[in-house]
């Protein structure tokens, strides 16, 4: 196989000036040929893609329980803002929990997952979770401890799994598998 490299360019452009009768227009203009492969193959370069991005740009809680005190729940509502390129299933988002719930939720709904301008879905739900076992001061040393709601969960529309963490203000995302 042939490699252009300038050594080879030049043995090609000896060929075909001597094959041609070796005229001034026709060195100048294999010359000019030359060059212009030379430019356009050095200059395609591959653009990669812009790797996903999503902000968790807004998160509220509230903790309530029913009047026995052995049921509590918590109701969440953010928004998400996504780039371009991050396109959300609505249908598979879900909270990322603290442990201290996780292993505790009882039923979880996600009353609203909607698209509610341009790359931004409101996601809100209630989470439900047995306190049997807990006080107020545990869930109060809990919450300082972890935050409640961490982040989500979900499914892009081509498929991958992406998590979301709001550390510090700032979310990461992760995809998942691969």
């Amino acid at each position: 196989m042939l490699t252009f490299n300038r050594s080879n360019m030049l043995k090609v452009m000896a060929i075909f000036t001597g094959f041609l009768g070796g005229g001034r227009i026709i060195k100048k203009t294999m010359a000019l040929f030359c060059l212009l492969f030379l430019l356009t193959a050095c200059n395609m370069v591959t653009q990669k893609e812009a790797d996903p991005e999503l902000d968790i740009s807004s998160l509220s809680l509230g903790m309530g329980e029913n009047e026995y005190g052995t049921v509590q729940y918590v109701r969440y509502s953010m928004i998400l803002t996504s780039s371009e390129n991050l396109k959300i299933n609505e249908k598979t988002l879900e909270p990322l929990l603290a442990g201290w719930i996780e292993e505790r939720v009882l039923d979880h709904e996600i009353e609203l997952a909607d698209e509610i301008g341009d790359g931004q879905l409101k996601m809100e739900g209630k989470v439900t979770f047995d306190s049997n076992g807990l006080t107020k001061r545990d869930i109060i040393t809990f919450e300082k401890l972890e935050d409640t709601i961490q982040g989500v969960v979900f499914e892009t529309r081509g498929g991958n799994i992406y998590q979301a963490v709001l550390m510090n203000g700032e979310t990461k995302l992760k995809k998942i598998g691969d």
